[in-house]
This record gives structure tokens, sequence and C-alpha cells, in this order.
């Protein structure tokens, strides 16, 4: 599984190189729509692959398909629905997150949190390139942290 994130994550990052190489502004500004929707899928994949690694063998199959199942409607993860998920695991994780994840780091997750709901409603945006370039890397960052807190001891 751990796999699977970072051939998501290398995709990602070939998607952004392909957006950069993009002379048309005006098709790079749709092409970076698409990227915020797709960075926000990813946080979404990466969360829950990190639970399933984690109970994967640590508890007994039923509670596991009941996690599975429950963590499927997982979606928008703003920095409060993710501190709110993280913490119903373990107060230890949410306290965690909120120790490495930076102010900066949170309003990139937001960002990208509201730009991605704007764009899937079709309602204004407030994105550019050089805007979701950085989020991006603050999202690597933030994916980082979780496979980190996300981890069995």
């Amino acid at each position: 599984m751990r796999y699977k994130l970072e051939n998501q994550e290398k995709k990602l990052d070939e998607l952004l190189a392909s957006i950069d190489s993009v002379q048309d502004d005006e098709l790079k500004a749709h092409l970076s729509k698409y990227f915020c929707v797709r960075i926000s899928g990813y946080l979404e994949n990466v969360i829950k692959i990190l639970v399933a690694i984690y109970i994967e063998k640590g508890c007994p199959q039923p509670v596991s398909n009941f996690v599975l199942q429950d963590i499927k409607g997982l979606t928008n993860l703003s920095e409060e629905k993710l501190l709110k998920f993280l913490s119903k695991f373990s107060g230890d994780w949410g306290e965690k997150f909120q120790e490495k994840i930076s102010e900066k780091q949170l309003e990139s997750l937001n960002s990208i949190i509201s730009n991605r709901n704007s764009i899937a409603h079709g309602q204004q945006d407030n994105i550019s390139y050089k805007m979701i370039g950085q989020y991006y890397i603050d999202l690597k960052e933030i994916v980082r942290a979780l496979k980190d807190i996300i981890k069995k001891k």
C-alpha cells in the first residue's frame, strides 16, 4: 500500500511539471484547478491508506471492517475535519498533528479544500498555478507528518 501512495505522489509531481510547461496562461489556470481537485483527493487517499495499514494486522476483522467502511465517506479534509478525525483515533495523534504542522501549511490545506469545493460547485475560485504549486509543497509536508503520526510503534 505504501507503494500506492508513492506512486500517487509521483504522478502528481509529473502532472505539476506538465502544467508548468504549458505556455497558455488560461489553459495553465484551468489545469491548476484540476490539480487542486487531484491533490484534495490525494490527501483523502493518504488518510485511508495509512489507516488501513495501521489496522491491517492489529485489529479483529469486524473492527477492521467497521473502520474501513466508516472512512470511505471521509472527504473535504480541512484542518478542522482532519484534526477531529485524528483525535477520534487517538488524542495523541491530534496533538502531534498540531505540533508538527505550521500555520502556513494549515492555511494551504484549508485553501486547497475551499478552492476544491468552489471548483466542484462551479463557483468563483481563488487559485493560480503559483499558488497551487506552493499549496502542494505544503500538502506534501502534511502528508509526511501524517505518515509519521499514523504508524504502528
